[in-house]
């Protein structure tokens, strides 16, 4: 389909410049509604979620790019996802089972949780192709996922066999995507390679780690490996607002050899940069020529040399063809030249508060805070933070994603005067100051966060300044109003918090109540380190007016110092046959000095009915175990009695007196607190939050054994069980626990390759903390081959010799039990 001439022109310039078939289609002659149905258009549930794919023109905070209809997806969550499968049809009428070249362009919006596209081999004939699906086992073909959370382990491609390879893409908002798909390749293995257009510019950019792949055919197979029976496109998306549009497909006549450019990305690099070599190649194995066509720096053959000035460069590679091959396509790639001198560290002190007091019956060490970032994370980093008071300069140390602590004991009572300065890696520094007072006084007191506040116009997500102290207050206690307007459905509300552990915790989740104004209240006790100085808050609530205040207790605490970690804080399933342990084992290593540890648990079943078995989450009576090593140490009985209300609101309307997994109307979710005492000390502990293991959901598209209409009345309904879960580590001790980063994670790890590119030696260490016994390194060629195994890190680093291999780019993987992180590595 087109949408006109003018527009077909520019979408359909040749990316290869021979005779092709060009099919196009935008949603356009579709209506606002339902994807599912729609001029061929199936979709399946993949996880869970009521929410269809839709056409529309926007939805969430996301528009169409060019005005017109578009697909979206707007499920609420990690486990919600729908998946749409496009064949070939009159209107749009493609064939990649003859071609030798295949081109598939979509433009997608990122949306947080996951989406995915690609081609591929419907096995069953259903009108569907989902890989990964059970109910789709044999389902499959090439496709490439992108996600906004954790991309470094989310972006990647995925081969007929299954195998993922990472990229890394700056491909926030609209994109345009481009699959290029070689079957003339590796003697009918085929290759594929993958593009896009940040920002839908028209500037493609090759994306390194995905050029040429091969992808592993098996022509005359007659399954997903032979691409001669892939009959349909297909998509999906994976909880959040997710965007699709203008899809695209370019099949080659066969009319002569195609080639394509591989042209790797140019990392971003300073003014002041020695020459550099560009490392670009055609698959016909020709010459490229480069022209620097905006920017400051200057081109001959292949070496890029920077004029010392700021700015864009946009460099393109071309190669035109001989007697045998065709013309490539131009492909270019832009980089940034930086002057580091003109970068500074942002700033924002959180603790102490300017103008403000700190409370300390008895003069005892305070915790300053202070969170940093700083533009260019890829070339630039903190190096050092430090706080300044009264002659004496304290080392910050970081806790996690740029926060920073330092420890103080005032010597009187009085006025002070803070500086801190953050000084980048190129001695770049940034500095403020903070005046506060210290004093003795530390009476009973409420701090009002929000006093009827109206959430008809949408949440809070803002920062408040909360008291300070030391080693006082013996209970801290949030006390919640909940007036109306309110919602007739019971509905869930959430308090977030980010303190001095630079961690998003959840404070507490509130379940509304039926149609009336109530109340609740919680011990925070635990979270005292955290609601101290400048804390960030985001308050969610349907359309209501709530008051939130914060009582302190006076009183001497029993331990005066605490520390808050987060363990888990997400949805997970419950009774997924094909996931039944869905919450990740953590292993803990305490703090020098803790003397008492909590697990703190708050955890809550949601969603309910016919297609769940036994009306699980919601109303499903179960005991979830706490595995220690091992061993089951604590059982968690998550039932709660709703009539009477546990927060005396009653009576209510609805169905707000039937018992619950863990919460009732009007109420707070249920709160446990473990004693993980004994295991102070000891090393790697082993902790595993593990649901009930006798409950599967049998309505479900992951149980095998289910049979739409007869097990229920559709395997694939929506509102599978799941638990809200938030788990945080909490620590005590009457002496100042070490707060430092113990490990890294892989993708905070400030790395060093030199020299890259490289005749054959690699030299990669740390520049911030050492690598722990944790980390392995991985190298791999750029069809995905494990060429290197390094499991044993020496701290201060790892040189790599790849002179034996033949010379082009390298991917360098490094990672650790929660993370990874790739490189790009160039042998000359």
């Amino acid at each position: 389909m087109k949408k006109s001439i003018l527009i077909l022109s520019a979408i359909c310039m040749s990316f290869f410049s021979f005779a092709q078939d060009v099919f196009e289609y935008d949603f356009n002659n579709l209506t606002e509604a339902d994807l599912d149905g729609q001029d061929d258009w199936h979709t399946i549930l993949q996880t869970t979620g009521p929410v269809d794919l839709f056409v529309g023109y926007a939805a969430g905070n996301v528009a169409s790019h060019d005005g017109s209809l578009a697909v979206f997806y707007t499920g609420n969550g990690g486990g919600y996802g729908r998946t749409a499968t496009r064949k070939a049809t009159s209107n749009f009428n493609f064939d990649v089972t003859q071609a030798e070249i295949v081109e598939l362009e979509i433009d997608m919006h990122l949306n947080y949780w996951g989406m995915y596209f690609g081609v591929g081999f419907d096995a069953d004939g259903d009108g569907i192709i989902a890989p990964g699906l059970s109910s789709e086992k044999d389902d499959g073909g090439i496709y490439f996922y992108l996600s906004s959370v954790n991309p470094a382990k989310n972006n990647k491609l995925i081969l007929p066999d299954g195998t993922q390879i990472p990229y890394t893409a700056e491909n926030k908002g609209w994109c345009r995507y481009k699959l290029v798909l070689d079957f003339t390749a590796n003697d009918g293995a085929g290759a594929v390679s993958l593009f896009y257009d940040k920002g839908i510019t028209g500037d493609w950019i090759a994306i390194t780690e995905l050029q040429g792949i091969n992808m592993g055919l098996t022509p005359g197979s007659g399954d997903k490996f032979d691409r001669t029976v892939w009959d349909g496109i297909f998509f999906h998306a994976q909880g959040a607002t997710a965007c699709f549009d203008n899809l695209l497909v370019r099949q080659t006549e066969s009319q002569g050899k195609a080639q394509y450019i591989n042209f790797p990305k140019i990392d971003n690099m300073f003014t002041t940069n020695p020459p550099f070599e560009l490392n670009g190649s055609a698959s016909s194995g020709l010459p490229i020529t480069y022209e620097v066509v905006d920017g400051p720096a200057t081109i001959s053959g292949n070496i890029v040399t920077l004029t010392g000035e700021a700015g864009i460069v946009t460099i393109t590679a071309n190669q035109s063809g001989d007697g045998t091959w065709a013309p490539a396509a131009e492909v270019s790639q832009s980089f940034e030249v930086v002057d580091a001198s003109t970068i500074f560290p942002d700033i924002k002190v959180r603790n102490a508060v300017d103008g403000g007091v700190v409370r300390m019956p008895e003069l005892m060490n305070m915790k300053f805070s202070v969170s940093t970032q700083i533009d260019h994370p890829e070339l630039l980093h903190i190096a050092n933070v430090t706080f300044s008071i009264d002659g004496e300069v304290i080392n910050g140390v970081e806790t996690s994603n740029g926060f920073y602590m330092g420890n103080w004991t005032p010597p009187d009572y009085g006025e002070y005067d803070l500086n801190v300065s953050v000084t980048s890696s190129k001695g770049v520094t940034t500095s403020k100051d903070v005046s506060f007072e210290v004093v003795s006084d530390a009476p009973a007191m409420q701090f009002n966060l929000i006093d009827n506040y109206d959430f008809s116009n949408g949440g809070i997500d803002t920062s408040f300044n909360f008291p300070v102290f030391s080693g006082t207050y013996t209970k801290i206690t949030a006390i919640l109003e909940y007036g109306c307007p309110c919602d007739a459905w019971d509905r869930v509300a959430r308090v977030s918090i980010r303190g001095a552990n630079g961690q998003w915790i959840e404070l507490f989740k509130y379940i509304t109540p039926y149609g009336v104004a109530c109340g609740d209240q919680i011990d925070i006790t635990d979270f005292a380190s955290q609601l101290q100085g400048n804390v960030d808050v985001k308050l969610s609530f349907p359309k209501s007016v709530v008051s939130l205040t914060f009582d302190y207790e006076e009183g001497t605490p029993e331990y005066k110092y605490s520390w808050m970690d987060n363990l888990w804080q997400g949805t997970y399933p419950f009774g997924d046959y094909a996931n039944m342990h869905p919450v990740e084992i953590r292993t803990l290593n305490f703090p020098a000095g803790v003397e008492k540890a909590y697990l703190r648990l708050m955890s809550g079943g949601f969603s309910w009915g016919p297609s769940n078995t036994d009306n699980a989450a919601e109303f499903y009576e179960a005991t979830h175990n706490i595995n220690i090593n091992g061993n089951t140490e604590y059982q968690q009985h998550l039932w709660q009695t709703c009539n009477p209300n546990p927060a005396s609101c009653q009576p209510q309307n609805g169905t707000w007196y039937y018992n619950r997994h863990g919460w009732c109307p009007g109420s707070m979710v249920m709160l446990f607190r473990y004693d993980l005492t004994k295991w102070v000390g000891a090393s790697d502990v082993n902790l595993e939050y593990e649901f009930y293991q006798g409950y599967v959901d049998m309505c479900h598209p992951n149980y095998p054994d289910c049979v739409s209409g007869v097990t229920c009345d559709d395997c694939n309904t929506a509102w599978n069980p799941e638990i809200h879960v938030s788990g945080e580590l909490v620590s005590y001790s009457n002496d100042v626990i070490n707060t430092a980063v113990k490990e890294r994670n892989p993708k905070d790890v400030l790395l060093s390759v030199e020299p890259n590119p490289s005749t054959g030696v690699f030299n990669v260490a740390s520049l911030g903390a050492e690598f722990s016994s944790k980390t392995s390194i991985e190298v791999y060629n750029t069809a995905g081959a494990l060429l290197k195994t390094y499991s044993s890190i020496p701290a201060n680093g790892l040189t790599i010799d790849l002179s034996g291999f033949s010379k082009g780019v390298y991917i360098l993987l490094i990672k650790n039990k929660k993370q990874s992180l790739t490189r790009k590595l160039i042998l000359q």
